[in-house]
């Protein structure tokens, strides 16, 4: 097989999107870079291996990011994906709001101008979130949202806050969702830009006559279609889309990326889209195996069979 990263220790760091399509990152311990890899169209397969290392830093700043300069190995049961150090030089809580503390560096953050989005999922899951204009739409990707609208534009975090949370206060807006749901969703539920309009215009209608969100500066904006980003173009036909039976135990996924949804990869084998969630392979040491495909999906039953 082609290992990508021959005789280097690699682990998955994280993921996105840019305008070329969705793209792993890879941290290269052995060399201590970062590596952005593309994978729209591409045939490869990626299997996850038992030892975890921190993902590194990130400069609320700058926006760039670093490997671990401590390469230091966490615990396979660790909650966490970075170590303590790393933790405190990024000094980014996206919680910031319910903690006691707020690091210099993201307060800094906060001071720079966030908006508020409402964010599509499936009929039924609508969710309100904060993100830093300098991001774009990158956390609405990272989300893994298949439709979106802007709901107002402030110039610090604090009074995004109190937008989402008076969203959130809402019936039928929530605040946060599963990875293991949204997985479900993009595999079980039909995706259509019409309908996920018709969803956030009945989102709105609920919202907007609502005290608390109008005086914390409601003002939609017209909806954006996510697809694009994630695929290419149109989003793959949900009918022939599947989650592996053991999706959330398998250590391997293979196929042609057809696209990316948040931390969900499509993989295209033999006429059907199967998903594999990679969102809990973070910290992991990989191996990415270019032009491989190491496991084949079956529909019926739906499992993994390895060669």
């Amino acid at each position: 097989m082609s290992n990508l990263f021959a005789n280097h220790s690699v682990i998955l760091a994280g993921y996105g999107f840019s305008a070329d399509g969705p793209y792993l990152t890879v941290n290269d311990l052995t060399e201590g870079t970062v590596n952005y890899v593309p994978i729209l169209g591409r045939t490869f397969s990626l299997r996850k291996l038992p030892r975890r290392h921190c993902i590194g830093r990130f400069d609320l700043e700058t926006y760039e990011k670093s490997v671990c300069p401590l390469d230091v190995e966490l615990l396979p049961d660790s909650k966490e994906d970075m170590c303590p150090a790393c933790i405190e030089a990024t000094g980014f809580n996206p919680s910031f709001y319910f903690s006691s503390y707020v690091s210099p560096q993201q307060r800094a953050y906060n001071q720079t101008p966030h908006y508020v989005y409402l964010a599509y999922f499936a009929p039924g899951y609508v969710k309100a979130g904060i993100s830093s204009e300098m991001r774009g739409i990158e956390r609405l990707l990272e989300q893994g949202a298949r439709a979106a609208r802007v709901a107002g534009c402030f110039t610090c975090a604090d009074d995004a806050r109190a937008l989402e949370a008076a969203l959130c206060a809402c019936d039928g807006v929530a605040e946060t969702m599963r990875a293991s749901l949204k997985a479900k969703l993009l595999a079980d539920t039909p995706y259509s830009f019409d309908a996920a309009c018709r969803e956030l215009a009945d989102a709105v209608a609920r919202v907007e006559d609502v005290d608390a969100v109008a005086q914390a500066g409601f003002c939609p904006e017209d909806p954006l279609d996510l697809s694009p980003y994630y695929f290419g173009g149109p989003s793959p036909d949900a009918y022939a889309m599947q989650l592996p039976d053991d999706w959330n135990t398998t250590d391997v996924c293979a196929g042609v990326c057809a696209g990316m949804v948040g931390a969900n990869l499509v993989f295209w084998q033999d006429g059907t889209n199967f998903v594999a969630p990679i969102k809990q392979w973070e910290s992991h040491e990989i191996e990415f195996l270019d032009d491989e495909v190491a496991c084949e999906y079956a529909t019926e039953p739906q499992q993994i069979s390895l060669f």
